[in-house]
Parts: C-alpha cells; structure tokens; sequence
C-alpha cells in the first residue's frame, strides 16, 4: 500500500500544512507505514520537496525540520521589499509598460527573485535524489501551469514511470527537480512573474502557479499509484454554505480577488474529494461494495485501470474563514496604526487591499509572512491534526458522510447513468475489434 502526501497552494498558509504534518507523520510512523508519494502545487510543492529531501529521517524529526525552517522563514526569503528600490523598479515598469516603452512590461505586482536563493537552502536537491535512488521516496510531483496552453503539467521526479493515461486533465513529465519546476509551480499570477522552465527540453516554457488549474493535486497522488492519501486543505472539506447577502458597499479589490481564490484553491479541493469520495462509495469493485460493471468496462475502453478504493486522512480548520480571521487579528495586533512602522510592506499591502474586512483578511493569510502568523498557524494545524486523529484512531477512513458531508445519492440514477455509460463503452470496444 502507497501513501501519498498532497498539498495545496496558498503562500504564508504553508505553515499550516507542516504544522499538521508534524502530528500526521510521527502517527503514520506508529502504524508502520510511511510516506512514498509526495504531490504539491504552489507553496505545497515546496513543502512536499523539503519534506521528500528529509524522508531518510524518522518522522518526528522529518516534521521538526520542516516547523524549524518554516518558523526562521521572513518575508525577505520570499519577496524583495515593496518599498524602496523594489517599489521604484515596480512603479519603472509601470510607467513603461503604460507608455508602452518597448522591452519593457509590469511582469508583477512583487519580486519574488529571493525566493529563488532561498529554496537551495531549503531543499537538499542531491540528497533528494538520494532518497528517490535509495527508496525511501517513490515520487514526487510538483503542478505547474504551462501559459501557452493553460494546462497543468506535473513535473514527476522518482524511480516509477509517469502516467501516459493523463488525457487533458494533466500532462507528466519526468525530471530531476529543481528550483525552477518549484518556482514555476508558485508563480502566483498578477503577484508573481511567470518563470521559464528549461528542463527537460520537451516542456521549455513558461509556467504560472499550478494552483490555477489544479490547486489540490489528488489526482496526480492516485495516478502515481497511492492507495491512501493524507490530504491537508485550508477550508473546510465539506460543501460552503451560502454567503449571507452582500453589504451595501463598493466592493474592493480584495472583495474580488479573494472570490477567485476561493474558486481557484479552495472550491475544487473539495470537489476532488467529493469525487474520490463517490468512487469509494459507488464505483470501486471490491468485497464490500462489489463490481459495478459499467464502469469498468468503460475505463476499460477508454484504455484505463478500474476504480480502486482510496483511503484518505483529512485535516482543515473546523470552520470557514478561520486563517482570513487569523490574519487579520494578527496584523492588526502586530501593525496596526502606528505600529505599521514595525514592516512598512506590510502596511503598503494592508492599504492597497482596502479597509479591515474578511477579504482583506483572506488575501493577507497568503502574504503575511510574520513570524507570529507563521507560529499561531503552526499551531492551529497541529490542533487539526488531533482532532482528525481523535475522531479517526485507526488514522484511515472512507466514509463520505463521515468527513465530507455528501449529499444523499439518487442510486437509481446513478443505474441509469451506468447503463448508458456501458452501452458506449460497449460500442468502443466492438468499434476497436
């Protein structure tokens, strides 16, 4: 059995993913299994990196590694500063990307040219590989998005072959990893200039952030061949009530980048799950459930392997909104009014993104690289942790309506919809004979 770690996207928000892991790992380790597969977009697939570069190590100092390098981390490792010479080299290119000054173009809103240094501290490349060579690592697939097409592409380092069977949803490619397929993979659009990935030859390009298309990358775990997943998400998985009704105000910007967020990173997380969630219940053919034949057969058709079950562990805050709410009492703890004079970016940002509101406080959980931010998140994914093992002593479930809410299914028409389903696959295959 194949264990694989997947980790979104979500800039200062990693914190939360390593502190969880700090209690996940040393209790997978007490069952007798261990990580192999390691799959992350954006700031997930930098921690999914570091954390592969350390699985030589038992888990618990794996995970206190991990929470060290995290709690030393300042903005300055990520993003050069907004005022001052950064700021004037932005406001450069904005005034020739408007007079239209040829060359020269607003590639973004920050510089995260640090970001670039600081991963070669991070991350021990050959002692990666290393761990690959000597199998305490199956793979590790790291998501970018390929601007020319705009479809994510998995960049997969390891022994295993890549998946040929993709199809539009994702292209593998198999690398050595780098910091560039990792840079590519965090490349936040607008914030972040796309990077240009020069190896392997057959996928040069230019790549934004992997979160774009594919923010939770569950589907690359399973093709890579985990049968359980460890999944660590920033939201709630279950469905997302309705919002209230909008105030009367003008809406800001941070009003409206934060409801792309949510779609791009937060919404189709819990999809992916949802969907695994249905296969468990309807598609898989094992003891308990048994064959449904349609779908097999369809798969079959198409030239793929049958469903199988997928174990998963998931851990996320309890409610909505509590890492926005978590920044916003911090910042304003740690810079508010004349305190602002402490980390004059901070203040910079807090002001383009408007007046103190959830979706200021939002967008700032993705940039408050402060170190009081990064220790309180820390924290809080360790209490997640818990309370996932607490509800689930043996670690693994697969009950929908346990962990994800699922809606009441409609099984006669999941029968119909199969019945179709078979009659074309059948008709593929009498076509190929």
């Amino acid at each position: 059995m194949s264990v694989a770690v997947v980790l979104p996207g979500g800039g200062a928000r990693g914190a939360y993913e390593v502190g969880a892991l700090s209690t996940m790992l040393p209790a997978l380790q007490a069952r007798g299994e261990r990580v192999s597969i390691w799959c992350g977009t954006s700031v997930g697939a930098i921690n999914a990196a570091s954390l592969a570069s350390l699985a030589d190590l038992a888990a618990d100092e794996q995970a206190q590694h991990a929470v060290a390098l995290w709690e030393r981390l300042r903005k300055q490792d990520v993003m050069a500063p907004i005022v001052g010479s950064g700021g004037a080299r932005m406001l450069l290119r904005l005034i020739g990307h408007t007079l239209g000054v040829p060359g020269v173009g607003l590639a973004s809103l920050l510089d995260p040219s640090p970001l670039a240094e600081s991963l070669d501290r991070w991350i021990d490349w050959q002692r990666l590989e290393h761990n690959i060579t000597t199998g305490h690592v199956d793979a590790v697939c790291v998501v970018a998005t390929l601007l020319s097409t705009g479809k994510p592409v998995g960049f997969v380092a390891g022994d295993r072959d890549v998946p040929s069977h993709s199809g539009n949803e994702i292209r593998y490619v198999k690398t050595r990893l780098r910091g560039e397929h990792v840079c590519a993979s965090a490349a936040i659009p607008v914030l972040f200039p796309t990077v240009e990935v020069k190896v392997p030859r057959a996928s040069r390009g230019h790549y934004t952030d992997g979160g774009t298309r594919l923010n939770s990358p569950i589907k690359p775990a399973v093709d890579l061949g985990a049968d359980k997943v460890i999944v660590i998400g920033f939201e709630p998985f279950g469905p997302a009530p309705e919002r209230p009704a909008a105030e009367r105000r003008q809406p800001s910007i941070a009003d409206v980048a934060a409801n792309v967020l949510d779609g791009l990173l937060v919404d189709q997380v819990g999809d992916d799950l949802r969907r695994v969630a249905a296969i468990n219940s309807f598609f898989v053919e094992n003891h308990s459930t048994g064959p449904i034949g349609s779908p097999r057969t369809y798969r079959i058709a198409r030239g793929l392997a049958p469903y199988r079950p997928i174990s998963y562990a998931l851990v996320a805050p309890r409610r909505r909104g509590e890492i926005g709410r978590l920044a916003e009492t911090t910042f304003q703890h740690r810079y508010g009014g004349v305190r602002g004079i402490r980390n004059v970016d901070f203040g910079v940002m807090a002001r383009a993104l408007g007046a103190a509101h959830r979706s200021r406080g939002e967008l700032l959980s993705f940039l408050l690289f402060d170190e009081q931010f990064i220790r309180a998140l820390i924290e809080m994914g360790k209490r997640d942790a818990r309370r996932w093992l607490r509800r689930h002593p043996k670690f693994w479930c697969r009950d929908a309506e346990h962990d994800l809410w699922t809606e009441q299914i409609d099984r006669e028409r999941i029968k119909e919809q199969h019945a179709i389903d078979e009659f074309r696959a059948n008709r593929m295959l009498r076509a190929r004979s």
